[in-house]
């Protein structure tokens, strides 16, 4: 086992702050929420407004994954279910358990012959926690800051760490950083949303807007920027996704195929039949957002039927948080 030698920093901010925390890279906020090795904290929320018509002549009762909040769309508007976390734990609040549980499972009722709209919702008090891949170095996570601690003393900030440091002199260096990507998306079938096991109950549509939020959690003095690469975090797979807020800065395949090597400077394995490269002009820009600049074309995702599914990417160097927004919409007419 490699001996380690701590290093430890302390740098000054006329600030103040309620009280002392500590964040381990990798680890979790005071709130139990995970993040990766650089920090990076990923948050799901969902907004999908869904379309069901029962065409039996008696009610059925709809079983509700109370993963998701939701409220029925009829009448005085109190069918439904809320939630939110406290310290890593979830709490659900149910209204009109009378009409809203059946056999102690949560759901709504849908009226013979009738169409209804439901709201479902993960909403950000109770998101979904995507764990992040931590970004991958030469040294590991040696030579890093391994964790930053947070204190008030007389009144102004301090904020200190924890350097690893190898006890290893033959290198000087531990690479180059380049963006690498800290998640894959998750593909939901319209089938696996709704496995309705009852050919009454029907759905007709859904559409709404997915956030992904991502967070530099150990952050707190802001001086602490990451660079990386993320992925759209939900493809409804034959659903049409648009409206990508902001754009996305390239493809999965541009991102492996083109980008990761001229950024590098390296040469792309060769292909049987080579294809000529777009140049490296303009192809970013560095904000404290995004990086964008890689024209796209529209923001809509045609996964390609031969060569496999592709998607989003967007390159991000962030101080504090980034917030990425896009619509997703579904109809079963002509399916």
């Amino acid at each position: 086992m490699k001996r380690l030698v701590a290093t430890l920093f302390i740098l000054l901010l006329a600030s103040s702050l309620v009280s002392a925390e500590t964040y381990t890279l990798p680890g979790e906020t005071p709130d139990k929420k995970p993040y990766n090795n650089i920090g990076i904290l990923g948050e799901v929320m969902v907004d999908l407004n869904v379309t069901i018509v029962n065409t039996a002549p008696f009610p059925k009762f709809v079983i509700v994954n109370p993963r998701y909040d939701f409220n029925v769309f009829r009448l005085s508007g109190d069918e439904g279910m809320t939630s939110f976390r406290v310290n890593g734990g979830s709490y659900h609040v149910p209204s009109r358990l009378d009409r809203t549980s059946l056999n102690y499972y949560i759901g709504f009722w849908v009226m013979p012959y009738e169409t209804v709209v439901v709201n479902f919702r993960i909403p950000y008090n109770n998101s979904y926690l995507l764990q992040t891949a931590d970004y991958q170095s030469v040294c590991g996570d040696s030579a890093k800051i391994t964790n930053v601690t947070y204190y008030v003393v007389n009144g102004s900030l301090e904020y200190g760490g924890h350097i690893e440091v190898p006890d290893d002199i033959s290198t000087l260096s531990c690479g180059v950083m380049y963006p690498q990507l800290v998640n894959t998306p998750k593909i939901i079938s319209t089938r696996a949303m709704f496995p309705m096991n009852d050919g009454h109950i029907k759905v007709l549509k859904y559409e709404g807007t997915v956030t992904f939020r991502l967070t530099n959690a150990p952050n707190r003095a802001g001086v602490f920027n990451t660079f990386f690469a993320a992925s759209i975090p939900v493809i409804f797979k034959d659903a049409r996704m648009y409206n990508f807020t902001p754009n996305y800065t390239m493809t999965y395949r541009e991102y492996m195929d083109e980008f990761v090597w001229k950024y590098k400077g390296l040469n792309p394995p060769e292909k049987s039949q080579p294809q000529p490269l777009p140049s490296m002009s303009n192809m970013f820009q560095l904000s404290n957002t995004l990086l964008t600049g890689v024209s796209v074309g529209t923001p809509e995702i045609e996964p390609p039927g031969e060569a496999g599914l592709d998607f989003p990417v967007w390159i991000i160097f962030m101080g504090s948080s980034v917030e990425i927004k896009y619509h997703v919409e579904w109809t079963a007419q002509g399916r």
